[in-house]
């Protein structure tokens, strides 16, 4: 009987053991399992990764590709606002305006200097310089001859052009190549003048204008960056894919430190936001970043923090809004907020929420505002705007003749309604001709190039998709306007910002 029953306890001792083995290695599977799994997903997270980054690595070679060797390039007259240095020359302010009326000169001694020339390019790689004088003399005589020069310091002047005058009346075009190295915080500077002086003859010289002729490069929509005609996706890359890629200016939207309560308001009523709503919250977003950006909005992203941004206003604007673009620092016109400087937007790539919000806040009416963004958008598609003006008639994509030509737009009061459009994208305040710069609170001006960009990959594989969002963005060291990119793949000296988001 004892042994039975130690029997049975042996039995049972061992069933418990098997159990608990079975258990102890089904739990070991499992976890083995679930570990090879794990690593399974891990490992396919980091191959997404890398395909979301190749990418952009891709779409950072064609920025730099374009810059390197530009597709589109513009070509504008840089007029100079100042012309106060100017001594013993009658009608010296004509001298910012081509093919106006004349300046004078009546002695050797007289001197026409002019600077503080127009900033609509500022953001734009310079490809050359050349220095022009329109001038002439009176006839008879023994003749005229004109000297025109330039300086970068105010003082030590490079003279670049002799010219003995014909004995004609008739205004003719001097030039000569200044590029050398100049770039744009030259040409900005204060210092940097043009000066026209008689140094020979006893005949009076007529002096039209001064002024300096710049070709740049431009960024367009009808650019292979931007319409992603450069590749074709997606790129199958082993047993993944670089599913998609698309390059955005962000010089084409508004910029939340920068842009007027006004910009802001007709931005977000554009986007579907009631008028009430939209003036409330742009007010909120002024007030948030302080009148002298003593909170300056850091992301996008921080537009949630803003008092009355619901998420369905959020969710509205985010795509049309930046803090990444092009701060120009040479504005002579800032907003009537008083703030120092203005974000330009590239009037060849803002959508057309952005351009109409920008007519909207001139108080043209919706109808006009609506007809003019139409026509911009319908004319860029084909010809982009290379400058706001151009004094060669042979140059048709110029702002200055677009603007004059829309029937649409009043030619009648003070400031009539194409006054008011062309003093707002006129960064300088020198529409073509003296006395029409009459409108004095400009929501923003217009550009023709970029210098930031947001660069969206998605990587693919295993049918999940993982995407990067970067923004490419100039090095602001770079005072000679040389586009850099970060990590560009064989450029070791490349430097700027790169922002990275995983979805």
């Amino acid at each position: 009987m004892r042994n039975r029953r130690g029997a049975g306890s042996l039995l049972i001792l061992v069933f418990i053991l098997m159990v608990s083995l079975s258990l102890f290695v089904g739990g070991l599977i499992f976890i083995a399992s679930h570990e090879s799994r794990d690593t399974g997903f891990g490992a396919n997270d980091y191959r997404l990764l890398h395909l979301a980054d190749a990418g952009v690595d891709r779409a950072m070679r064609q920025l730099r590709s374009d810059y390197l060797a530009p597709t589109q390039t513009g070509i504008a007259d840089l007029r100079g606002a100042d012309t106060s240095l100017s001594v013993s020359v009658s009608s010296a302010t004509r001298l910012s305006y081509i093919d106006n009326s004349s300046s004078t000169i009546n002695n050797n001694g007289d001197r026409a200097i002019i600077r503080t020339f127009d900033s609509n390019y500022t953001q734009a790689k310079i490809l050359s310089v050349i220095l022009f004088a329109r001038a002439s003399r009176a006839t008879g005589g023994t003749g005229a001859t004109i000297e025109v020069s330039y300086t970068t310091n105010g003082s030590a002047y490079t003279t670049v052009i002799t010219r003995a005058l014909p004995n004609s009346t008739t205004l003719v075009n001097y030039s000569a190549d200044i590029t050398g190295t100049l770039g744009w915080a030259d040409i900005m500077s204060p210092n940097f003048r043009l000066r026209a002086v008689r140094t020979a003859g006893n005949r009076n010289v007529t002096i039209d204008a001064l002024w300096i002729r710049v070709e740049y490069e431009i960024d367009t929509n009808t650019e292979s960056w931007f319409d992603g005609s450069y590749a074709s996706f997606p790129v199958t890359l082993g047993d993944g894919a670089i599913q998609s890629v698309s390059i955005a200016d962000e010089s084409g939207k508004v910029h939340l430190n920068y842009a007027t309560q006004g910009l802001l308001r007709y931005l977000m009523q554009e986007r579907g936001v009631a008028s009430g709503t939209a003036n409330t919250v742009a007010t909120n977003i002024v007030n948030y970043r302080g009148a002298a950006l003593t909170n300056p909005f850091d992301s996008v992203e921080e537009l949630q923090r803003v008092t009355g941004m619901t998420e369905a206003i959020y969710d509205a604007i985010r795509d049309h809004v930046t803090v990444y673009s092009y701060i120009n620092p040479y504005s002579y016109r800032p907003p009537a907020s008083g703030m120092a400087s203005r974000a330009p937007i590239n009037i060849n790539t803002a959508p057309r929420e952005v351009l109409e919000a920008v007519f909207d806040n001139l108080a043209l009416g919706a109808t006009d505002a609506a007809s003019l963004a139409t026509d911009i958008i319908n004319t860029r598609a084909s010809d982009p705007f290379t400058c706001f003006y151009n004094s060669d008639t042979a140059v048709t994509t110029d702002f200055y003749d677009f603007v004059v030509t829309r029937p649409y737009l009043s030619a009648s009061g003070n400031p009539d309604e194409r006054d008011m459009v062309l003093d707002t994208a006129d960064a300088s305040s020198l529409v073509p001709f003296g006395g029409s710069a009459a409108y004095t609170n400009p929501a923003a001006e217009f550009c023709y190039a970029t210098q930031a960009f947001e660069v969206q990959s998605v990587g693919r594989a295993k049918g999940v998709d993982f995407r990067v969002t970067t923004k490419v963005k100039d090095d602001p060291r770079d005072t000679g306007n040389i586009r850099t990119f970060y990590n560009y793949t064989g450029d070791t000296t490349a430097t700027g910002h790169r922002r990275e988001n995983y979805e």
